[in-house]
């Protein structure tokens, strides 16, 4: 099996963009760590307003990555904090998002 390529949608809180992009610009190395020995293989997020865009590599499935990342306990309690104040909860603003086309599967 080949890795695995997932699209998520995640809503940030109303005027959270510029805060959360400015976190982003450094991922705390304890927490790059324990997300590659998760799974992780890659994650690429963009921006849209409040809207973030996901495309997650893993190895063998995001929810699988997750399931390990919370097996392993908090990593980085603060960076959480940091990332729960600034990402809407609501269940309606997490999705994941359907393939419409590939390129590598012509």
């Amino acid at each position: 099996m080949g890795t695995v390529i997932e699209g998520y949608r995640t809503r940030l809180r109303p005027g959270a963009a510029a805060a959360y992009v400015r976190v982003h610009a450094q991922i705390p190395s304890p927490l790059h760590t324990a997300l590659t020995d998760s799974g992780m293989v890659s994650w690429r997020i963009w921006i849209d307003g409040d809207t973030l865009f996901h495309v997650i590599e893993t190895r063998d499935g995001r929810e699988l990555m997750i399931d390990r990342m919370i097996a392993r306990g908090p990593v980085d309690p603060q960076w959480d904090a940091v990332i729960e104040g600034l990402v809407d909860d609501a269940p309606e603003s997490t999705s994941p998002l359907a393939l419409v086309w590939d390129s590598t599967t012509d």
